[in-house]
C-alpha cells in the first residue's frame, strides 16, 4: 500500500488514496466521453460519476470498520485503489457471531443508500413515463441503462441506486475472502471447528473465483479477471495464516524463548552488535544497563540505520529502541495471542516478563520458526495441511462490473470446537 495519499481521518480511521487511483478516473473519463457530442462534459460526467461510486465504498468500508471497531478491532486505514476499498482489519473478531456482523455492515450499508436514494430514482422514473419516454416495461433495463450514461442529476441518482443495489448483491456471493464468503464462514464456524469451516469456504470461495474468470475471459472484462484473481489467491492467503495460527495456540512464550542469547549493555559500541550479528544467527539483541536492568532492544533495521549514518562508533544506547516502546507480555500467553499483539502494535519484538523480570524476547522469526517446525509436525500427523503465514487483501468494486469486494489485511483466528470456537 506503499504511495497512499491520506485524505481524511474519520473516527480514527485514515482515509487514503492510492497513486494508482487516478488510472480508474482516466477510465471513467474515457467511458463517458466516447460517443458524445460534447466529449468535455461526459469526460467531467464520467470523473463525478466514478468519485460518487468510491464514496459509496468508502461508506462500505466504514461500515466494517465501525463495526469491528465496536467489537474493539482496531482498523487503521481505508485505502482506495483502482479495483476497489482496502479496509485494514489488525484482527478478526473473538466470535463467528461478531465476525458475521462485521461482514454483513458493508452490503447492509449498500442496501440502506439504496433505500434512501429509492424515492428520488422512482420519482424520475415518473416523471419519464408521463413524458411518454417509456414506452412499455419490456424496454425498462435498456432505458435505464442509456439513462445511466448520459450526464444529469437524475441520471446519476438512477446509476447510484442500482450501483448501490449491484454493490449490495454481489458482495453477498459466496466468494471467500469477499463479504459472502466472510459470512459463510463465520455461520460455519458456529457449529464446526475454525480451520474446517475456513477450508470449506476457501473452495467454496475458489469455485466462485474460476466461476469469475471464465465470465471475464467470455465477456473480455479485466475487471472480473483481476477479482477472481485476488479471491484466489486471498482465500489461500487467510487459510494459510488460519491454520498457522491453529499451531501457535498450541504454544506459550515461554517455550519459544531462547535462553542462548547475547546481550548487549548500553555503553558498549555498535560495532560491537556488528561483530554479533556476523558470528550468530541472532537479528535482535536485548540491551541492559550498568545495573543489569532491561532498557531496551537493537534489532537489525535500526543497526543498518546505524552503520549508514556512518558512525560505527555510537553506543548502544543511542540506537536502541527503548523499552517503554516495546510491548511486555507474559510467559503464559499463548503464540496466538503474541503474534496478535505484535500486529496490534505493529511491533516485530516483544519482551516476555514474569513479576517485573525480564526473561527474555520473542521475534517474528521465533514465531515463523514456531511455525515451519511444529507445523511440519503436525502436518505429519494428518492434522493440517500448513504453509507459511501469509498476508493478503480481496478487491472491491469497480465501475464495469458495478460490485464490491471487500479487503481486508488481517490476521485470522483460529479455533476449536473444544474451545466454544473462540478465535486464536
Amino acid at each position: 500500500m506503499g504511495g497512499s495519499l491520506r485524505l481524511a481521518r474519520l473516527w480514527g480511521i485514515d482515509i487514503q488514496v492510492h497513486w494508482t487511483f487516478m488510472l480508474i478516473l482516466v477510465y471513467g473519463a474515457f467511458a463517458f466521453s466516447v460517443g458524445r457530442a460534447d466529449p468535455v462534459t461526459g469526460a467531467l460526467y464520467g470523473i463525478l460519476v466514478i468519485i460518487l461510486l468510491f464514496a459509496c465504498v468508502v461508506l462500505h468500508e466504514l461500515g466494517h470498520a465501525l463495526t469491528a471497531k465496536y467489537f474493539h478491532v482496531n482498523v487503521p486505514y481505508i485505502t482506495l485503489l483502482p479495483i476497489g476499498g482496502v479496509a485494514q482489519l489488525e484482527r478478526m473478531p473473538r466470535r463467528p457471531w461478531h465476525e458475521f456482523l462485521i461482514a454483513i455492515a458493508g452490503p447492509a450499508v449498500n442496501f440502506v443508500l439504496a433505500l434512501i436514494l429509492l424515492p428520488f430514482a422512482i420519482f424520475l422514473l415518473g416523471m419519464s413515463m408521463r413524458a411518454g419516454e417509456l414506452i412499455n416495461v419490456w424496454d425498462f433495463f435498456g432505458w435505464m441503462l442509456r439513462r445511466m450514461q448520459q450526464p444529469g442529476l437524475g441520471n446519476l441518482v438512477l446509476y447510484l441506486t442500482m450501483t448501490n443495489i449491484l454493490l449490495g448483491v454481489f458482495n453477498l456471493l459466496p466468494a471467500f475472502p469477499m463479504d459472502g464468503g466472510r459470512i459463510l464462514r463465520a455461520l460455519l464456524a458456529m457449529t464446526l471447528p475454525y480451520v474446517r469451516a475456513t477450508r470449506i469456504a476457501v473452495f467454496v470461495g475458489r469455485a466462485m473465483a474460476i466461476f469469475f474468470a471464465l465470465i471475464g475471459i467470455s465477456q473480455f472484462n479485466i475487471f472480473l479477471l483481476l477479482i477472481a484473481f485476488f479471491v484466489y489467491v486471498g482465500g489461500r492467503g487467510e487459510l494459510e495464516a488460519v491454520e498457522s495460527r491453529y499451531v501457535l495456540k498450541d504454544f506459550h512464550a515461554r517455550q519459544a524463548l531462547n535462553r542462548n542469547v547475547h546481550q548487549l549493555y548500553t555503553s558498549e559500541r555498535v560495532d560491537r552488535a556488528v561483530d554479533l550479528i556476523m558470528t550468530s544467527y541472532q537479528a535482535d539483541f536485548p540491551v541492559f544497563d550498568l545495573s543489569n536492568n532491561f532498557v531496551g532492544v537493537v534489532t537489525r533495521p535500526r543497526l543498518v540505520q546505524a552503520l549508514r549514518s556512518g558512525r560505527p562508533d555510537q553506543r548502544i544506547g543511542e540506537i536502541m529502541l527503548p523499552a517503554k516502546d516495546i510491548p511486555v507480555i507474559s510467559p503464559e500467553m499463548n503464540l496466538a495471542d503474541v503474534w496478535d499483539c505484535m500486529i496490534e502494535n505493529r511491533s516485530q519484538v516483544v519482551a516476555v516478563k514474569e513479576m517485573g523480570r525480564f526473561l527474555g524476547l520473542l521475534t517474528l522469526e521465533d514465531m515463523s520458526e514456531v511455525i515451519q517446525v511444529m507445523g511440519a509436525a503436525k502436518e505429519g500427523e494428518g492434522e493440517i495441511r500448513l504453509s507459511t503465514p501469509a498476508t493478503h487483501w480481496t478487491p472491491a468494486p469497480t465501475p464495469e462490473t458495478e460490485a464490491a469486494v471487500e479487503t481486508r489485511l488481517d490476521a485470522q483466528e483460529s479455533d476449536t470446537q473444544s474451545e466454544d470456537r473462540r478465535l486464536g
